[in-house]
Formats: C-alpha cells, structure tokens, sequence
C-alpha cells in the first residue's frame, strides 16, 4: 500500500475514533485532575493549584508536521473553607483544553465544583462529588484537504462525510464525578472514582446524513479509576488502574509508579519517581517524576505495540506509534494555615 494512501486511512481513523468514540485522554491521567473526575476539583492540601499538561502524538510515524497531532491542557482549582467547614472542604476550579488532529481542531473550556465531605471525625475518610459544565468549539483548518483517494471513495459519499460548509461548531455539555479516598492505616491509602461525561449528548455537527442533517449525539463516557498509595519508610508503592468506555470502545490502563523520599538541607522533602504502565493492547508507558516544596513535575513515554503503529511499521517501515506528555504542578500554600487538621489525600501518578 502507497505511503501516502497508509497516512490518509491514519488521519481518518484517527479523527472517526474523535468524533464517535474516544475522548480525550492523557497517560499522566491524574497530572490533569480537572478532565478526569470533577471531584478532583480542589481534592489537594493548600488553597490553589495550577496545572498545566502537554501530550504529544504520533511524531514522524504518521505525519511529517511535528504539531499536528498535540493536546495541551490548562487548568486552576481553590480548596476553600476549610477553616469554617471542619473536615469538608469546598472546590471551585475552571479547565481549558486544545486538541488537534490532523486539520481537526477542538477547544474546551470549563467550570467545576466539588463539595469533599469528611465521613469521620478524625478526617481520614472523604466522599466528594463533583459538577462541570463544558463549553466546545471544534472547526476544520480551512487549508486542510482529503486527499483524491478518499474524496473518490464511495463510502464516505454514501455513508458518512464531514460536513460541506466546514463551519464552526459549538455545544454545551455537563460532566459529573464520584471520589471516595481513605486512610486505611498510616502507611496505606485508597482512592477510587467515577465519571459520568457527556450528560446532554450534545450534538456534533461534523458528522452528517446524506441528505446533510446532523443527527449525531455524542456518546456517554464512563471512567473509572482506583489506586492504592504505600509508604515504606523512605518508599512509595503507588499501584493505579483507569478503565473507560465510550459507545463501543474501551481504555484499560494500569501498573505502578514507585517513589523515594529524599530530604533536603532544609529538612523538605524531596520525591523522585518512576513508573511503568501499560494500555491494555496499545502502548507500554514509561512515567518519571519529582516532588519539590510545592512544584510537581512529572513526564511519559508512550511505546505503541499494535493496531496502527503495527501496520505502518511493516508496509511502510514508519516508526510505531509514540506519544509523550510533560506535566507541572504548583500548590499554593495558605496565607493563615487552617485552625484544624484539613488532610486531603490527592491522588498521583
């Protein structure tokens, strides 16, 4: 099969599984808390945090344009209340995300709140739930055409096809998230969560009848994820699984990142990490990382193993599919610390 022909059926996938399937989604899945669970919305010690994530795909093993395929996300939450609400908390925070695929260009922006409520009273078991609404604007670059072989195609002139006018599109949506965390012993840690993405079903105006009428509904998202922290003297253990669903396709990941404690002249401590993941028949991910006073910086490396990556890889003798992501975060600390033990466990890695 030409090179050229493998590249159009790429992007083509690639922008199908965008529009009725997959959303999107980082390997560093907790360095991006607002676009995985709302109730992560303010689930930190301190009163603000900044995030910011930057995933990269399919360099050189698709298209020659190094910016073609980039998702970078943005992201400041508050944990507020806490002197007057005891052992709950409140969360306020807003997101911004930028996708681009090919010539396909998406924009997210949106607001989240979350109540954390303390099931004990010596705060060491919390239930948040969390609210986001969601704003997206999603449009094609107008200097980006289909190829002879694909316009020509029967398939897309009968079935489905992009919209003629390639206009802008604009939705509203609403996501909705579940958080249980608890502090089992002093050395041990469970979280778990749920989402509820997609509410309203917004729907997408890219994909078309024949007859040109949009009747395409966005999918429900469900998403799952659960993990376990250990600390063993100077030792972290942080085992973690993420499985999702969206129409009829599924995203399992798991594995574990491993941490150790070092300290600093100044008696603060200092993390490094390490970890290895895996995408269940998709991609071994390799995670690295530090925690310093309050900055977290973190990156991953993804190896593709199958489907795509393996086809170009034997026709056209193109690199597998890779993607890398870097991730920043910064906790502001209280200017007046709370008056009573405020611990929120915040997941990582």
């Amino acid at each position: 099969m030409k090179p050229r022909i493998l590249i159009i059926l790429a992007c083509l996938m690639l922008i199908g599984t965008k529009l009725s399937a997959q959303d999107i989604h980082f390997s560093q899945y907790y360095a991006s808390p607002l676009t995985l669970n709302p109730a992560l919305t303010g689930k930190f010690n301190g009163l603000w945090r900044v995030t910011g994530i930057y995933r990269d795909q399919f360099r050189n093993s698709v298209s020659q344009n190094p910016m073609a395929y980039m998702t970078p996300s943005f992201s400041l939450d508050f944990s507020l209340l806490k002197n007057k609400l005891k052992t709950d908390a409140l969360g306020v925070g807003a997101v911004v995300l930028y996708d681009q695929i090919g010539g396909l260009q998406t924009l997210k922006a949106g607001v989240s709140v979350a109540y954390h409520k303390g099931l004990d009273k010596n705060n060491k078991y919390h239930l948040a739930l969390g609210l986001q609404g969601i704003y997206g604007n999603r449009n094609i670059d107008p200097s980006f055409t289909f190829e002879e072989e694909l316009i020509a195609n029967p398939t897309f002139q009968d079935d489905q096809f992009l919209a003629a006018n390639n206009e802008a599109v604009n939705s509203i949506d609403m996501n909705a998230g579940l958080l249980f965390d608890g502090e089992f012993t002093d050395w041990m840690t469970f979280y778990g969560g749920y989402s509820f993405m997609n509410i309203l079903r917004h729907k997408d105006d890219f994909i078309a009848t024949p007859s040109g009428d949009a009747e395409f509904q966005t999918p429900f998202r469900h998403v799952a994820h659960a993990g376990f922290e250990f600390a063993v003297k100077k030792f972290l253990i942080i085992p973690g699984a993420l499985y999702q669903t969206t129409a009829k396709t599924r995203e399992i990941n798991f594995g574990s990142t491993f941490g150790y404690k070092l300290l600093s002249k100044k008696e603060k401590t200092t993390t490094l990490f390490l970890g290895a993941w895996y995408r269940l028949d998709l991609a071994l991910i390799a995670k690295a990382g530090v925690d310093f006073e309050n900055f977290r910086i973190s990156g991953a490396y993804d190896l593709g193993i199958a489907g795509l990556g393996k086809d170009l890889r034997n026709d056209t003798g193109a690199r597998m599919p890779n993607a890398f992501e870097i991730a920043v975060s910064y906790f502001g600390p209280y200017g007046t610390p709370p008056t009573t033990d405020t611990y929120l466990f915040n997941p990582r890695f």
